[in-house]
């Protein structure tokens, strides 16, 4: 597969169900030693919103046509009802 053909594509976290994208720039993170992708680098959301994202490569399941599935567990963590930080 291109790099070209993972732009456009939408991510779907099958941990927690969130769907992300498409986005017309993905950027991927390689070892230059080995050649090997080590991430998905996803781009911040607009101009004054919430930073670009890292998604390992080994978190990775499944490349479709549309799709890039993918199980992050600590997404779903950090999103867990009840942990919320109480004013000090």
């Amino acid at each position: 597969m291109r790099w070209s053909e993972l732009t456009r594509k939408e991510l779907v976290n099958i941990a927690d169900g969130s769907k992300r994208g498409p986005f017309p720039k993905l950027d991927l993170v390689i070892d230059p030693k080995d050649g090997q992708v080590v991430s998905l680098l996803l781009p911040a959301g607009g101009f004054l919103s919430r930073p670009g994202q890292e998604i390992p490569w080994t978190v990775v399941k499944k490349i479709s046509a549309d799709l890039i599935l993918y199980a992050d567990e600590a997404v779903r963590e950090r999103n867990k009802p009840g942990r919320q930080c109480l004013p000090g």
